[in-house]
């Protein structure tokens, strides 16, 4: 079984910081997983931070000397290979590895931060809210279980914040959800739901609402939500279809898809993670339009403009 212990050798300050500004101190940040597809997002967003809110922002991996890994290293981000046992001096530590990871290599994780006094985790969550609706999937049970015992490592000393923020915009516009733009059919799960909106969030908001978190959760862990939704925006399938056509001059069909079979079984694999999705979707349990916590984390978007579907949409599906 492989575990990996972090060990940080570049010799990180003890400091602890009130990101509001108010405090001489600032913050050490570090990412693991930062190389991935929601990583150098994150790591964008704390150096943006700098200097005024982060001290450093350091990237752990297993190979610093990566195209991804030096890429950030370019930007601003400092390389510590994985190799030791120690993260003292990390103020936050944010955990974006992939599912493929295996759950006991995450568990290390929060295990080494609580005993080197990290102040704040994110655990590797970036998804749906699975508290709500059927979601008797693996993936979804393991990612409870590690939030879970995260939380009860040290209660009271670390910080454990779940964000859910439904869907990455980079990610939902696929077959594998039911939007299909190279054929122009979006299909939605079940009789009567293509009007249901569902939560869809860029990586860069991700990002950015991530640093912003760290900063309120360090200066006063009570003033953020064990649990925090946000959304960047939140359409329903008959709306995205109409933004995608408008932006790319197609024509864009939304088909109804009766539920066929049960729909509460428990489920492995990519087609049952994509069945339970879509069934979430249908249902309203993806819609954070009146239930988010955006006005916490970017009040009037003070800090940043969220990205909608419609720049999405203009940006980058209109030039496929």
């Amino acid at each position: 079984m492989c575990v990996p212990q972090l060990h940080l050798t570049c010799g990180i300050s003890n400091s602890r910081a009130d990101m509001s500004g108010s405090s001489s101190s600032k913050l050490n940040v570090a990412v693991i997983g930062a190389t991935g597809n929601l990583g150098p997002s994150i790591v964008k967003a704390f150096l943006n931070l700098r200097p005024e809110a982060i001290s450093r922002v350091i990237v752990l991996t297993r190979n610093p000397k990566s195209e991804n890994a030096k890429a950030l290293e370019m930007l601003g981000a400092e390389m510590v290979q994985i190799n030791g046992p120690s993260m003292q001096g990390v103020d936050v530590l944010v955990n974006a590895l992939g599912t493929g990871v295996p759950m006991d290599e995450k568990d290390a994780l929060f295990k080494e931060a609580a005993a080197s006094g990290v102040k704040v985790y994110f655990p590797s969550e970036y998804g749906v809210d699975h508290r709500y609706g059927p979601q008797n999937h693996v993936w979804f049970n393991e990612k409870e279980r590690h939030s879970s015992a995260a939380r009860n490592e040290a209660p009271g000393q670390l910080k454990v914040i779940k964000l859910y923020i439904g869907m990455f915009t980079e990610i939902i516009f696929s077959p594998f959800f039911g939007l299909d733009n190279k054929s122009g059919v979006y299909t939605s799960l079940g009789l009567g739901t293509s009007d249901k909106k569902v939560a869809i969030t860029s990586t860069a908001d991700i990002g950015a609402a991530i640093a912003r978190l760290s900063t309120l959760a360090v200066a006063d862990p009570q003033s953020v939500p064990d649990d925090v939704r946000i959304s960047g925006d939140n359409k329903s399938w008959n709306e995205l279809a109409d933004i995608v056509g408008r932006a790319t001059g197609k024509t864009i069909k939304v088909v109804e898809e009766p539920v066929e079979g049960a729909d509460d079984k428990d489920g492995e694999d990519l087609p049952a993670l994509a069945r339970l999705l879509r069934l979430n979707f249908a249902r309203g349990a993806v819609d954070f339009s009146k239930d988010n916590d955006n006005e916490l984390v970017n009040p009037g978007q003070k800090y940043w403009t969220w990205k909608t579907t419609e720049v999405y949409a203009r940006d980058v599906l209109a030039k496929q």
